[in-house]
């Protein structure tokens, strides 16, 4: 591919970080929301804080509390969601738009390629019919020309050179095709992967876990590809295990346990959508177990896996690890666990 072809990808790749990031700064500045209120709405992000306005319970954490102090905070809330939202949609429509420029690119390069190997491949024709005539006339002249031997000879070396040119044309012409055929299957994985689904998966949980309640695991998927899921499975299990417990032993037990969320049937998640499992457990915790969690001597973890097709067929599988935090009052994430392909 031409270095110019190189270059201007890296540019609209920068053109696009750029835009993208003066659009979000450009979108906040425009709503009027106070700046408390929009600081505890970037801290927690967009999904605590629709989770907080659809539950319409009310929160642990105090800074969560203000959101429903006064309606009208409420509707600042509400407002910044939306604002996210457009600055989301925006920001997806211009990378789309940007890579479809590439991949038109990238097209134009295979055409100008093939179109360069069928020009060459009409020359080479066109030279060995010409060769050929020039064989044969070069026949008849040695046949009846006798004295112009050594003349017709050094003839017919010029005649070979010019066939081992053409002979190396014709396997520079192959090269090219085959150039040709590495830009378009570079070009489809390309568009595989710009365009295929991208399921993810957040855990969280209801409420801080109490003596006397039930601990409520929640797991929200969202597509956040450009194309459907298709026969979108996931599955939702949590355990309370000694801190020492590795997290694939912990991962074995809630497996086993009958704590289990039942798996989701086959369904289509669309591309930007939403979908929430939950599930329960059994009984209510007793204190000894939340002091356990409190002085970390426990650790509740919570595991959830998605398994699903894109458009082009090819299956993809995503699975999260979470443990509680009791300090901050949250689900982190296990890093070294976590995996998405």
């Amino acid at each position: 591919m031409p270095n110019w072809i190189l270059r201007f990808i890296k540019f609209v790749r920068d053109l696009q970080s750029r835009v993208s990031r003066k659009w979000s700064v450009r979108t906040t500045r425009k709503a009027g929301v106070p700046p408390n209120l929009r600081e505890i709405c970037e801290r927690y992000g967009e999904d605590v804080i629709g989770l907080t306005l659809a539950s319409g319970h009310t929160p642990r954490a105090k800074e969560l509390q203000t959101i429903y102090a006064t309606d009208e905070s409420v509707e600042h809330a509400r407002t910044w969601l939306s604002e996210c939202a457009k600055s989301r949609q925006l920001r997806e429509r211009i990378t789309f738009s940007l890579e479809i420029v590439v991949v038109l690119l990238i097209l134009g390069e295979i055409l100008l390629s093939l179109w360069d190997g069928h020009l060459q491949s009409q020359n080479f024709d066109k030279q060995e019919q010409v060769l050929t005539n020039l064989q044969n006339s070069s026949a008849a002249t040695a046949e009846t020309l006798t004295s112009l031997q050594s003349a017709t000879e050094s003839m017919n070396t010029i005649l070979q050179m010019q066939l081992d040119a053409a002979r190396k044309s014709e396997v520079q012409a192959e090269r090219s095709a085959k150039a040709g055929e590495a830009s378009a299957s570079t070009a489809s994985e390309g568009l595989h992967i710009s365009q295929r689904a991208y399921v993810h998966l957040t855990a969280s949980l209801l409420k801080p876990p109490a003596a006397g309640e039930k601990v409520h695991p929640i797991v929200t998927i969202a597509n956040v590809g450009h194309t459907p899921a298709l026969d979108v499975s996931d599955l939702l299990f949590f355990t309370t295990v000694p801190a020492s417990t590795t997290i694939k032993t912990a991962r074995d037990i809630a497996s086993a346990y009958p704590e289990n969320g039942p798996a989701h049937s086959l369904f289509t998640l669309p591309s930007g959508q939403t979908s929430t499992m939950q599930t329960d457990a059994q009984g209510p915790y007793l204190q000894s177990t939340v002091d356990q969690i409190t002085n970390g001597e426990a650790v509740l973890y919570v595991f959830a896996t998605s398994s699903y097709k894109d458009i082009f067929n090819q299956p993809h599988h995503t699975e999260i690890c979470g443990f509680y935090q009791p300090k901050l009052n949250i689900l982190a994430a296990c890093a070294e666990y976590n995996k998405s392909d």
